[in-house]
């Protein structure tokens, strides 16, 4: 089937996929079929008596068609994000020197053939705190040398440069009755060897082994030969930047002393979790942001029907983050970003209902119990990644907005009962009540505000660190904290790195250069490889609607337009006024999210205008999900051919394999 997939869409999965989600969406739909309907209870709308207050908006509840759309959308997402996403094989035991000076040297015997063509070799970190000098990681010049009568040795390979979590597969042809591995380095990890004939791995025992009974004997080498796929591809192994998470997600999960850490670790402390529930493999590492990236998409949906209370506006946005080409590549790898932009999210829908509220006519308890929830996701989010801290201002921006807005109101009332103009007893009452709360209101919230956005924030943020060890004294406290973060912003400050795949804000805005993840051979004649950027019906169309909610933001005050376009401003700007280092595409992803919501102001604008707009919104749509089903062999590295691959580099910037 998956041939016939591949030859037919060249995608060896979509047929799968199509399957899996008709199953899946008729579960659905007999679920809303089978449980009652609830009648649906109408808020009424709050007023005012006077033409320059804004009174607080109340949103409706979701409506059985809501919650099916949503419920559909997310399903199908979570099908295809779960698909082939990884393997819970994996070896994870791993030797390393049981000296730290002098060469160490492991022999095994072939016991059924001697024949081999291949040698794989893998490695994980070892056990960093058996020496505190350094960290026993990697292949350091480690040599494989082949012998027929166990005197005789000649050189089979070398192990040198590999990457962590990555096979190293060198081929050839030969016949030897022994291996023998030596390492000459402590810092020498291997985690598995295996030498493979044909179609199958050949059988190897451990013969002589000096240090076999001490903590790291040579079986450690070989224990685990049933883990090693014979044609490994992205499901089996680390790629891109899983070669940093990961290791430091198992470090934490096993007590280790940590390698190195150059982000906040409240998202890695996720991984770790994982990697202690399911035990160390590429799916246990992927699996908390695939989890996250799947909340993402009823959470989109929440945050539009706030803003939007239209279904087609709600659903519309909703697709476009789940066939999001960046949405899907990022929550399939082993990285911190879909833990931040989730957290963005979701301090974002608490701001989003306090912006629309006012203290005239909502009680201030209420209104701290958002502030308080927002302020503790945004705590959350930066505990995860600093880049929350641009978004944070976006909140801050939201904040005052509604806080002018207020003191706008309460100088108009006072202006009002200063006049000689007649008033009705219902202008008068209200007047004279916002002139009285007003001041106690209004440093009510500031005050709160310094507990919620900055103490409580930093309590989280100092308090993720518990869990780590990333000091060589192997103590927390605030002073060491502080320390770590000094050292993470001189490093990020400083870095003069250069990447074949970086690219510049402008480049984003118009998916110009994708950043590529990884590269691999399936079988013979597929391939699978993995880029992450941008659906770029997002980009292409989003760019001018962000201009467009700029435009209604400044020169009519819309408050969703406000919303979108302070967001996408504060999410990017930074990258473009601070920002000097190497970046690249998947840093747009923040961003991103307020474009969508660009998007949808604009669509709702024109079909409010014009009532045929929304076929062509409808229209959009489609063509937006079947740009992301074409493209999923080069998004989720669904296996294809290289034919395939390459007509899909539509612009000179686009590299796929």
């Amino acid at each position: 089937m998956r041939d016939l997939s591949r030859i037919l869409f060249g995608n060896s999965e979509l047929l799968y996929l199509i399957l899996v989600s008709a199953i899946a969406l008729l579960i659905v739909f007999l679920v809303f079929l089978l449980v009652p309907k609830k009648r649906k209870r109408r808020l009424k709308p709050k007023t005012s008596s006077l033409s320059f207050v804004r009174p607080s908006k109340r949103t409706g509840r979701m409506t059985r068609k809501d919650r099916y759309l949503l419920t559909s959308i997310t399903v199908v997402y979570a099908v295809i994000s779960f698909w082939h996403a990884g393997t819970f094989r994996f070896p994870v035991t791993t030797w390393q020197p049981s000296v730290t000076e002098g060469t160490q040297e492991a022999v095994f015997e072939l016991q059924d053939e001697t024949k081999f063509d291949a040698v794989y070799a893998i490695y994980g970190e070892g056990d960093n705190n058996s020496n505190p000098d350094t960290y026993q990681c990697g292949f350091h010049h480690m040599y494989v040398f082949g012998s027929g009568d166990g005197e005789n040795w000649h050189t089979v390979c070398e192990l040198n440069d590999g990457r962590i979590y990555r096979y190293m597969i060198q081929e050839g042809e030969w016949d030897f009755r022994y291996i023998k591995v030596v390492s000459s380095d402590k810092n020498d990890t291997l985690s598995e060897i295996a030498l493979r004939s044909g179609d199958h791995f050949v059988n190897l025992t451990v013969k002589e082994d000096k240090y076999g009974a001490g903590d790291y004997p040579a079986s450690l080498m070989t224990d685990e030969q049933n883990k090693i796929p014979l044609y490994p591809t992205y499901t089996d192994q680390g790629y891109f930047d899983e070669v940093y998470h990961p290791r430091n997600a198992w470090e934490i999960a096993n007590g280790q002393r940590m390698y190195a850490s150059v982000h906040p670790l409240l998202g890695t402390n996720l991984m770790a979790l994982s990697i202690k529930i399911f035990g160390m493999s590429p799916l246990a590492w992927r699996l908390p942001g695939l989890i996250t990236g799947v909340l993402m998409v009823p959470l989109m949906y929440m945050i539009l029907h706030l803003m939007f209370e239209i279904t087609l506006i709600s659903f519309g946005g909703t697709v476009m983050l789940a066939f999001d080409f960046m949405h899907l590549t990022t929550s399939r790898i082993g990285t911190l970003e879909p833990f931040s932009v989730f957290s963005i999210m979701v301090m974002y829908l608490f701001m989003i209902r306090f912006y629309r509220s006012s203290f005239y006519d909502t009680s201030m308890k209420k209104l701290l119990v958002l502030l308080l929830l927002c302020g503790i996701s945004m705590g959350l989010a930066i505990a995860v990644k600093w880049t929350a801290c641009y978004s944070a201002v976006g909140l801050a921006i939201l904040l005052f907005t509604n806080l002018f807005r207020r003191y706008y109101e309460y100088r108009e009332a006072k202006k009002l009962l200063a006049s000689d103009q007649e008033l009705t007893p219902e202008e008068r009452k209200e007047a004279e009540h916002i002139t009285a709360v007003f001041t106690k209101s209004f440093f009510t919230v500031i005050a709160w505000c310094f507990l919620f956005f900055i103490f409580i924030p930093a309590v989280i943020y100092w308090l993720s660190y518990l869990p780590d060890h990333v000091w060589k004294d192997d103590t927390w406290s605030i002073a060491n904290v502080w320390k770590q973060n000094v050292y993470m912003y001189q490093y990020h400050s400083t870095l003069e790195a250069e990447h074949p795949y970086q690219s510049s804000w402008y480049q984003w805005l118009f998916d110009l250069r994708p950043i590529w993840y990884y590269f691999g051979t399936e079988k013979e004649g597929v391939y699978n490889s993995i880029s992450c950027f941008s659906n770029p019906l997002l980009t292409w169309v989003g760019t001018p609607c962000v201009l467009v909610s700029g435009l209604y933001s400044f020169k009519r005050k819309d408050e969703n337009a406000w919303i979108a376009f302070s967001g996408f401003a504060c999410a990017l700007f930074p990258w473009i006024l601070l920002v000097s280092r190497c970046v690249f595409a998947y840093h747009f992803y923040p961003s991103s999210i307020f474009m969508i919501m660009a998007v949808c102001f604009s669509a709702d604008l024109l079909i409010k205008e014009n009532r045929k707009a929304e076929k062509v919104f409808r229209i959009y749509l489609i063509l937006y999900a079947v740009l992301f089903v074409i493209f999923l062999p080069v998004t989720a590295g669904f296996g294809t051919s290289l034919t395939y691959i390459h007509m899909l580099e539509w612009l000179k910037g686009w590299y796929f394999g």
